[in-house]
C-alpha cells in the first residue's frame, strides 16, 4: 500500500490546483474567496510535499524541506477568517482579529533558519529521515526546540476547526431559523470545510504519533486524507447553491421561515401612489413592460429612453420620480420578475441559459440582483418553490 501513497498525494495536489484555477476564474472578483483559496493551496502544498517525501523526489526539490511546518500553521487562521467573513459578509475585519496571525508568524520566524540551510545540510537531514522515521521530529526546527512545531500546529488546527464549527452553530442560533433556511446549503459547506480540516489535522496527529513512537509512516491514514480532500472539492463542484453564495451568507431581514419569498407584485417595479392615476405615467409603464425590451442584453438607459421618446437624462429622472428607484434597480427588477414569472417554461434549459434568456449578460450580476430582490439564491429558490407549499 505504501507504493500507492505518492500517487494518491500527487493526484490530490493536481486536483487541488485545478480546483484553485476554477475558483480564480469563476469567483476571482470576490475578495472573501481568497481565504478559501489559501486553505486549498495549503492542502495542495502539504499533499505535494508528502508526494515528494514518500517518492524521494524531494532530493531534487530541497526547497520544500521544513516549509510544510510554516504552511500548516497558517491553515487554521485562514479557516477562521473564511468562516467569519462568510457568516458576516457585511462586517469588516476588526483590528484585534489580525492577532490570530501571531502564532503562524512565530512559526515562520522560528523555522526560517532551516530554510536557508545549504543543499548538503538539507540532504543530510533527509538521509537521517530515511534511516529513522522520527528523525525530523527529534531534530530542532530552526530556532524552535524539537517536539514543538508539529504537535502544536496540529493541535491548533484541531482547535480552530472545532471553534469554526461552534461559531457556525452559534450564528445559526443567533440569526434565527430564516437565516438557517435561506443559507442551508452554504452552512452545510462551511461545516463541511471545518469538519474536513478537523479530520485532516486529526489524521496528521495520528501520523505524528506513529512516527514519534518509532513506527513507520502510516499509508492508510494518508490515503484517507487524500480521499476527504478530493471529496471536498467534488462536493463544491456539484453544489450550485454554494457557488451562488460566494460573496457570503444572505442575512434576511424578516425572521419568518414559513414565508420568505416576496410576491411577484413586490418585485416588479410599480408606480408610486402619486402617479398611479397619471395617464402619461401609466401609458409609459405599460409600453416598457409590454415591449419586453429589457430582455435584450444591450438594453441600457439610452436604449429604453429612446423607446419612450425621452432623453436619457429625462428618462432617468422620470424613473426615479415615478417608481422611487434608480434606473439600474428598475431594469434589474424587470429582469428578475421575468425570470420568476417564466421559470416553469424553461425546465429544458440550464440555469445559465435561463439567466441569459432573462436579459442578464453575466452570472455575477444576476446572482447579486436575485439575492437583493428575492432574498435567496436562484438554485435554492427554484428547488424550494417546487417542493414546498410556501405562498408567493
Amino acid at each position: 500500500m505504501f507504493d500507492f501513497v505518492p500517487y494518491f498525494s500527487f493526484l490530490t495536489s493536481g486536483i487541488g490546483l485545478l480546483f484553485i484555477a476554477y475558483l480564480l476564474i469563476r469567483f476571482g472578483a470576490y475578495p472573501k474567496v481568497y481565504w478559501l483559496i489559501a486553505i486549498i493551496f495549503s492542502l495542495v502544498f502539504l499533499e505535494f510535499y508528502i508526494y515528494a517525501l514518500t517518492s524521494k523526489h524531494i532530493y531534487r526539490m530541497l526547497f520544500l524541506l521544513r516549509v510544510p511546518n510554516i504552511v500548516r500553521a497558517f491553515i487554521p487562521v485562514c479557516l477562521y477568517f473564511y468562516v467569519n467573513q462568510m457568516l458576516s459578509p457585511g462586517k469588516p475585519i476588526k483590528g484585534w482579529q489580525w492577532l490570530h496571525f501571531v502564532f503562524p508568524m512565530v512559526i515562520l520566524i522560528g523555522v526560517s533558519p532551516d530554510l536557508f540551510l545549504s543543499s548538503d545540510e538539507k540532504r543530510a537531514i533527509l538521509d537521517g529521515y530515511y534511516q529513522k522515521n522520527n528523525y525530523l521530529l527529534i531534530k530542532p526546527a530552526g530556532w524552535i526546540p524539537p517536539g514543538i512545531v508539529q504537535p502544536v500546529s496540529i493541535l491548533m488546527g484541531i482547535l480552530y476547526g472545532c471553534i469554526s464549527w461552534i461559531q457556525i452553530n452559534a450564528t445559526q442560533k443567533r440569526l434565527g431559523p430564516t437565516f438557517s433556511f435561506v443559507n442551508k446549503q452554504y452552512l452545510i459547506w462551511l461545516k463541511l470545510v471545518s469538519g474536513v480540516l478537523t479530520c485532516y489535522f486529526l489524521l496528521q496527529f495520528y501520523q505524528y504519533a506513529t512516527l514519534l513512537f518509532g513506527f513507520s509512516f502510516d499509508p492508510p491514514s494518508q490515503i484517507i486524507k487524500c480521499i476527504i480532500a478530493i471529496s471536498l472539492f467534488s462536493f463544491f463542484m456539484n453544489s450550485p447553491n454554494i457557488q451562488e453564495n460566494m460573496d457570503g451568507c444572505i442575512i434576511p431581514i424578516e425572521q419568518n421561515p414559513t414565508k420568505i419569498f416576496p410576491s411577484l407584485d413586490l418585485i416588479i417595479p410599480n408606480l408610486v401612489s402619486e402617479f398611479r392615476e397619471d395617464s402619461m405615467a401609466i401609458q409609459l409603464d405599460q409600453k416598457i413592460k409590454n415591449s419586453y425590451c429589457y430582455l435584450d442584453a444591450s438594453c441600457d438607459l439610452a436604449y429604453m429612453a429612446k423607446l419612450v421618446d425621452l432623453t436619457p437624462q429625462k428618462f432617468s429622472k422620470w424613473v426615479k420620480m415615478c417608481y422611487g428607484i434608480s434606473f439600474v434597480e428598475f431594469l434589474n427588477r424587470l429582469k428578475i420578475h421575468y425570470f420568476l414569472a417564466h421559470f416553469d417554461h424553461f425546465d429544458q434549459y440550464t440555469l445559465e441559459t435561463y439567466i441569459y434568456k432573462s436579459g442578464f449578460t453575466n452570472r455575477s450580476t444576476f446572482y447579486a440582483a436575485f439575492k437583493k430582490h428575492v432574498g435567496v439564491n436562484p438554485s435554492f429558490y427554484l428547488k424550494e418553490i417546487k417542493h414546498t407549499s410556501l405562498i408567493m
